[in-house]
């Protein structure tokens, strides 16, 4: 008897600890492990938009602002304004090797200033979005004040 009431104690405790194993109704949110891709933005945002870097306090690096929304803006045919850095660019649309943001990621040698960010590095992938974001503004009419 007591092995009776130990087999079926068993047979109703493994299910609830192995539990069922269901379906989902919205797979396609979990492809991939469920991270979502982040855009240009939300890299310069989380990586470089913080306090002390490039947030959008007046006390922001070099003036620049990588925290709000529109960063092209303030990114797409803009000279760099620290010394020395008056002739680069931070982002020539469409050419992510002419682009100045990109050197300063890459910490490419002999770039002006400081690499960003300034402690560690960014994940090949958020490195990849910044070039696809670059390649991808020569499509549009982005740096281009007359739409043209």
């Amino acid at each position: 008897m007591k092995c009776f009431a130990s087999l079926t104690c068993a047979v109703l405790f493994v299910p609830l600890v192995w539990g069922c194993p269901g379906g989902l109704s919205n797979p396609e949110d979990f492809i991939g492990g469920g991270a979502t891709p982040k855009d240009a933005e939300t890299v310069l945002a989380q990586s470089c938009g913080t306090m002390g870097c490039h947030d959008d306090s007046p006390q922001a690096q070099a003036g620049l602002d990588l925290l709000s929304p529109n960063v092209d803006t303030r990114l797409v045919d803009v000279y760099a304004t620290g010394e020395g850095c008056e002739s680069d660019i931070f982002v020539v649309a469409g050419d992510p090797d002419g682009s100045f943001l990109l050197d300063k990621v890459l910490n490419t040698p002999g770039i002006c200033g400081l690499p960003m960010p300034v402690v560690g590095t960014l994940a090949v992938s958020d490195v990849e979005t910044l070039r696809q974001w670059i390649i991808d503004l020569d499509s549009s009419d982005a740096g281009t004040p007359d739409g043209g």
